[in-house]
This record gives structure tokens, sequence and C-alpha cells, in this order.
């Protein structure tokens, strides 16, 4: 083994390596990154080539690749071992028995995965695979294509994929855990049938798992694998094992929408995209963009989802510290649209070289809104407030543009974003939370203020959920759904909230605004995003806000009682309802 040892590190570049985790700059002899193992803004973490060493001055974690690797991965040194010759193109001593002692179930679940990759990618080339394949010309896609991006095909037989797997000595438990066949009423039978298949790979190049599209029938068009413990949705970049390499030569990612989007624009020669597998981009996997690049560029759909979604991910991606733009595409195209078309690539590069920053773009997508009487105070209202909560840096070189857009002086825009600016450090978002401060803990009457702040702690709240499956999950387990939807004042947000709660997917969600053109809902998921964005929020504030949206709760109800007490008009129980109110109100109790 210990001849394996040396051979591995001799041919792995350790900051080659740990620069598919960290964003690494040269000083001197030494690369330098913000560590991944403790939360931190200045770089102190060092990584030495010459030394084949890491190590951080701030959490003192140091090592090797082996020890890189199994902190990062949570992996046994075997593991460790095994993941790093496969990247070296070692054959560890001992042969493959050998190499699979002490594994466990994270590699053999890897390896149902892969067998089940092969499976689709001969069924595509198979007679029964002549539909996909006629489906995936018509997209520009051939053989060599499909070789290339291990593309496959679902037969639509009940339970061919399961035969198989049981053909090569897998089980049915096997296949089920892995995501691959589902146990229903009339039996087993395949997760995936009638859909061509896309692999997807972590950064490390390993299988987690797999998205299907399907191309005729009913059912959802796009579907997952089901989340587990090596395949998060939230966690992945499609394609990013193959774009890490050009992303740090280019110095830029490219964040695209779908599979067909991300693979067109690597065949186009635009080799540093990435998808985000739908349109709800995650922390985690803005994370992954901050962890090898500083400049993303976002190429979502033209039409109102497609935009909304740019926002958020803008902001989102604005949060972790990276600089955006976004890629504004022709009215009623895609990525993939554009890219297959004459001289597609040599537009899209023109459409990069003219991509807006996000104050630009924000303003630029609510055009319409602030134009059209019943929605200009609210598009305006939110714009103002979403730019307020970007640094001032990154708003000022655009405000002489804003201002034409409002019709406003230069003056006039910059006093109206600080104006928004220091309402928010008045209301002190960590002190509305904690529930020490009286934003809405007022006993009279509701001002215009406070309305917007009940809204942007809905949204906030509306925003947490949408992008967190677990949290979802937790809440609906906890709260009931009547108690959970008496706290929203606004009917759009809480119409948001239970259909998330009741299981609702936020992607076929965002398929079916799309679909009937509907805005306001979209809207309220982007203003939250703003609203985490400036108050630094995440899951972790998640009870403080619930507690924070029952005190809002208790007082409209307080604000309802009030005048019927007062003019006598009141029940009994009016009556006792209202001094309950009142006194969890001043004790500053919220359930």
């Amino acid at each position: 083994m210990g001849d394996d040892v040396s051979e591995i590190k001799s041919r792995i570049d350790i900051v080659e390596l740990i620069g598919d985790y960290v964003h690494l700059r040269k000083t001197g002899s030494t690369h330098w990154g913000l560590c991944p193992f403790h939360g931190e803004k200045t770089p102190s973490f060092a990584v030495s080539s010459e030394r084949g060493t890491f190590h951080c001055f701030g959490c003192n974690k140091g090592g090797n690749i082996f020890t890189f690797v199994m902190e990062m991965e949570g992996l046994s040194f075997r593991e460790a071992l095994e993941t790093l010759a496969a990247r070296a193109g070692v054959r560890l001593s001992g042969g493959r028995r050998a190499s699979q002692r002490g594994v466990g179930e994270k590699k053999d679940e890897r390896a149902i995965l892969e067998a089940a990759c092969k499976f689709f990618r001969q069924a595509l080339k198979g007679p029964g695979g002549s539909a996909a394949m006629a489906y995936l010309s018509r997209r520009g896609v051939g053989d060599n294509e499909c070789s290339l991006f291990e593309l496959g095909w679902a037969p639509q037989s009940w339970d061919g994929m399961s035969k198989h797997l049981r053909s090569l000595g897998y089980s049915i438990d096997d296949a089920i855990s892995s995501g691959l066949a589902v146990r229903g009423e009339r039996g087993t039978y395949d997760r995936f049938r009638g859909r061509i298949i896309f692999p997807i790979r972590d950064r490390m190049a390993k299988i987690t798992g797999f998205g299907g599209r399907l191309i005729d029938g009913e059912g959802a068009k796009y579907i997952n694998s089901p989340e587990s413990a090596l395949f998060s949705k939230r966690h992945n970049l499609y394609l990013m094992h193959e774009a890490k390499k050009n992303i740090r030569e280019r110095g830029r990612v490219i964040l695209m929408e779908g599979y067909m989007d991300a693979i067109r624009a690597h065949l186009s020669g635009f080799t540093e995209t990435v998808a985000s597998l739908g349109t709800s981009l995650t922390d985690e996997q803005a994370k992954l963009i901050k962890s090898i690049g500083d400049l993303c560029y976002v190429a979502y759909d033209a039409d109102g989802a497609g935009q909304e979604a740019s926002i958020r991910g803008m902001y989102i991606l604005n949060r972790h510290g990276i600089e955006v733009k976004v890629v504004a595409l022709p009215e009623g195209m895609d990525p993939d649209d554009m890219l297959s078309k004459s001289g597609g690539g040599e537009k899209f590069g023109s459409l990069l070289d003219s991509a807006m920053p996000l104050p630009l773009y924000h303003v630029h997508a609510r055009r319409h809104d602030l134009n059209t009487p019943g929605r200009a105070l609210k598009a305006r209202e939110e714009v103002f407030s979403s730019l307020a909560s970007l640094p001032w840096l990154d708003v000022r070189s655009h405000i002489p543009k804003i201002a034409v857009v409002f019709a406003l002086k230069q003056h006039e825009v910059e006093d109206e974003i600080q104006s928004h600016k220091k309402r928010e450090r008045a209301s002190s978002y960590d002190e509305d939370i904690s529930g020490r401060s009286d934003v809405f803990m007022g006993m009279g009457g509701r001002t215009a203020s406070q309305r917007n702040k009940e809204l942007d702690l809905e949204c906030a709240f509306c925003s947490l959920i949408w992008s967190d499956e677990a949290l979802r999950t937790e809440l609906a387990c906890s709260m009931e759904g009547p108690e959970l939807l008496q706290l929203f004042s606004d009917e759009a947000t809480s119409g948001v909230v239970a259909a998330l709660v009741s299981g609702e997917n936020p992607n076929e969600l965002e398929e079916r605004w799309r679909h009937i053109g509907e805005r306001d809902l979209p809207s309220r998921i982007t203003r939250g995003d703003a609203v985490l964005a400036w108050g630094e929020l995440g899951a972790r504030h998640i009870d403080k806000i619930i507690d924070s949206l029952r005190v809002n709760m208790a007082r409209r109800r307080y604000e309802t009682l009030k005048p019927l007490v007062l003019s006598e008009r009141a029940t009994r129980n009016d009556i006792a309802e209202y001094h309950r109110w009142a006194k969890k109100l001043k004790g500053g109790g919220g359930s």
C-alpha cells in the first residue's frame, strides 16, 4: 500500500485537487483561499504545491491530499485511497477484491448507479431507443454527442431495469435504496421509464444520480433521482466535473437552467457552462460556484419565470460574494434555441459581452411593471428595496442608467436608495427576529412601512422554504396547515406556502406559473431573497422568523377586535380574546 500512496501523491497536484473545492489565488510560492472547514472572510487557508500539503491558520486543520479528501467527503482512508487512485489512474495493488474491502454501502450504491448508467446507454443504442435517438437527432445531438455526455434511454417497460439489476446480483431493495426502482401497490417498478437519461456526476466525476426527460405521453417533463445520501439536487451542478477546469482557465462560470442548455453550450465551445438542475438556485450551489470562481453569467430562459429565476439567482450569488451578470436572451428563446441556430455561438458570445450587472437587470426586468398603473408602486418599492440590500459600490456606477428608467434625477435615485438603506438599518432585522424591536409590536394602526415589513418577513419565510426541501418537510410535520397559514396576511404568500408544505415541487410550480403567465407569486420569492440577502438570514433563523410571524398575527387580530371593544359591540368571547392578544403582545409572546 505504501507504494500505492507514493505513486498517487506523485501524480496528483494538491493545488489542482483542492482547487476543485476552493478558489485559490497564488501569492509567492503559496496558494491562498477561504477555508472550506470553517467560515471566514479573510483567506487563511494555505496550499503548498511544493510540499504537497495544506494548512488553515484559522482552525489549524492541515494535511495532504488524502487528509483533505477524507475531511471534505467524509471518507475512510481506504475510500479516499480508491477515489484518488481512480483520479490518478493508479491500479491499486491487491486487485479488485482488496480494493472493495471495507468500503461499505456508499461504494455499493455508486456501483449500482454505474451499472444503471451502462444499461441506459446500451438501451439508447438498441432498437427500443430509436424514438429517443430521433428526438435527440432533431435537436442536433448525434451518436458522438450521446457518448460524450453519457446520454441514455429508460425503456417503457414496467421493470426492465429492475430485472437487469437482479441479473447482475443486486436485490430489489438495492434498486429501491439507490432510487432506481419504486415499490407501489402493484409491485415494484422502474422509476425512470420512457425517458431520455442524463447521468449526474459530482465535481469529482463520481456518479450521484440521474435526470430523466419525457419525450412523449403524460407526466412530469423532468424527474430526478430522489434525495439520498448520494444524490442531493441542491448540492450539485450539472456538468461541473467537465466545466471546472475551463472555469478556472477562463475566469468565469456560465450558469444555465437545463441539461440540454448546458450540453448545447459545451458543444458550441462554451465549456465553462454548468446547469442548476432547474430554475431554483440554492445557497449550496452558489457556494459550489464560489469555490471555483468569482464571476458568474446567468443565462436562464427569456420568459417571465426565467427572469424571476435570474433575479433570485443573482441575489443568492451576490450574497456569497460572486459578481453576477445576466445574459438577456431574445424573447421566447432559451440558450439551446439560440446556440442551435446558424451563427448562434457568435450571437451568444456577443450577449455575454453585453450582459447586464444585477442592478441594471433587475430594473430592466421590471420596466413593464414600472410603467403599468396598479403595478408601478409595488415594482418601484421592490426594486429600490432590493438595490438597497446591495453594497453601495455595486450600485453607484449604475445610477445614471437607473435614473433614466425611473425618469428621475440621479440624486433622487441615490436619495431613494439611501432612504431604503436607512429604513432597513433602523428596523434592524436581527432586532425584529429576536423579538426586541417594536417594528412588529405596534399597538396602534399599521403604517405603510409596517405593512411592508410584514410582507418582507412573509416573503423571507417563503424564500427559505422554497429552496430548502428538508425545511419544508420539517414544517409540514411540526405544524398543522391551518396553524401555519393563519400566520400570513398576504394572500399570495399564503398560497405559495400552502402549495410548498403540501408537497408541491418548486420547479413544477414555476413551470405552471410560466404557462399561465403568473407574475405576483414568483415576485414574492424574489422579494424574499432580497430580504434574506440584506439581513444575512438563513434556515437557522426559521424559528425566530415564525415567532415574529406569530406576533404579527396576534397584532392583526388585536387590531380587528379593538374597534369592537371600544364601541361596546364586542361579544364576551371577543372581549376575552382581545385581552388575551393584548397580554401576549405586551409580553412579547406570539403564540
